[in-house]
């Protein structure tokens, strides 16, 4: 072999190595603690908990927010005090030692979603207050469903809150009236909208209810999850529509994956079987990556659209909204590859920092550090 083939062959060598080091080393970096949060870790998820505790303790506002829509900016506050309160339970289920620690910052969340400022944008778009007409066929589902989901989980680890216990039982009674009553087998979020995924937080309430007080809804639980699998669920991709006609049933959108990956968590405290098939299909169709972290797509092959309030920005087909709602129904169903790729991805966009024993993403704000304590919390405990 020639001097200058020796060459060529030492520089192909190189960029073999380069391009190998590319493909692992950044996704094996931002993942290197992926096995710690699966196996929850205090060391690592109580240090994102801390940031939440932080966040709710100085206070979540409507002015927290950016989104260009008072509407929205005043859900983001809502959803912010709804997933760290979830967050914050679950970890408690999982590790009851942390109890002492975390119950009087979910004692918290749970007062801030129940007052009535907090669920002053609901109010404004039904022109009636959720908590005062229980007694109508008014939907609520977002508002309402989110609520008692928390209220349900909250029961599992303080039974003796008998104000709140009375609320849960005043709104599961509701929303399993209405959800009766509904021809299409939905609720309405929002006068004339109606949401799937809004509708999966509904029932995971009451199953949560029932397993509180030996309550039974299973009838109704069993036929709202077949209404969903015949109805709602995107036969080709195993999606959900992302939104549907609130007086035919018909979709009104494409299916989509946050709302599917969402869902999918909701329904794990009602039906654990329909949640993994949501999965699965979530896995089949829009499960991708890209140096190897995890993404995952917001429409199904051969589907495009825009990104919208729930998904986050849609860029090149990939939604951030959708990859971290994931990371949820692949802890519950097992699926660690899935999670530590997807772990990898929240890394990397979120900006992580670390400060004492405080942990982070600094592009999260008090949302997205609430909702990834809430996935990287969720399957193991009491609560499944």
């Amino acid at each position: 072999m020639t001097r200058r083939q020796h060459k060529w062959r030492g520089q192909l060598l190189g960029v073999a190595l380069f391009l190998a080091a590319l493909y692992t080393l950044p996704s094996l970096w931002c993942g290197r603690e992926a096995e710690a949060v699966w196996r929850a870790h205090p060391a690592v998820v109580e240090g994102l908990a801390r940031g939440v505790q932080a966040w709710v303790g100085g206070g979540i506002h409507d002015h927290d927010f950016h989104t260009g829509s008072a509407l929205f900016n005043a859900e983001w506050t809502f959803g912010s005090y709804f997933m760290a309160g979830m967050g914050l339970t679950q970890l408690v289920l999982n590790n009851p030692a942390a109890r002492g620690r975390y119950l009087p910052v979910i004692d918290a969340c749970v007062d801030k979603l129940s007052h009535h400022a907090t669920r002053g944008f609901d109010t404004r778009a039904w022109e009636g207050d959720a908590l005062k007409t229980l007694h109508t066929d008014q939907g609520h589902a977002a508002y309402l469903g989110n609520l008692n989901l928390l209220l349900g989980l909250y029961r599992q680890v303080r039974a003796d809150n008998q104000r709140i216990n009375r609320l849960n039982r005043r709104i599961t009674l509701a929303l399993a009236q209405r959800l009766q009553q509904s021809p299409i087998g939905m609720i309405e979020t929002y006068p004339g909208q109606t949401y799937p995924v809004d509708n999966a937080s509904v029932v995971g309430s009451i199953a949560l209810y029932d397993r509180a007080t030996g309550a039974n809804h299973r009838d109704l639980i069993a036929r709202w999850v077949r209404t969903a699998r015949q109805r709602y669920v995107h036969a080709g991709s195993g999606l959900l529509y992302q939104a549907v006609d609130p007086a035919s049933g018909a979709p009104r959108d494409k299916p989509r994956a946050s709302g599917t990956a969402l869902a999918a968590y909701y329904i794990a405290f009602a039906d654990r079987r329909f949640s993994a098939d949501l999965f699965a299909g979530l896995k089949r169709t829009c499960v991708t990556s890209f140096l190897r972290f995890g993404l995952i797509r917001e429409y199904p092959p051969g589907a495009e659209g825009k990104g919208d309030i729930d998904s986050g920005p849609v860029v090149a087909g990939i939604s951030f909204s959708g990859t971290g709602f994931a990371m949820a129904p692949a802890r519950i169903h097992g699926d660690r590859d899935l999670f530590g790729a997807l772990y990898s991805t929240s890394y990397l966009v979120g900006a992580p920092f670390r400060e004492g024993g405080v942990r982070g993403y600094v592009a999260g704000g008090p949302l997205g550090n609430a909702i990834l304590l809430a996935m990287f919390t969720a399957g193991p405990g009491a609560s499944w």
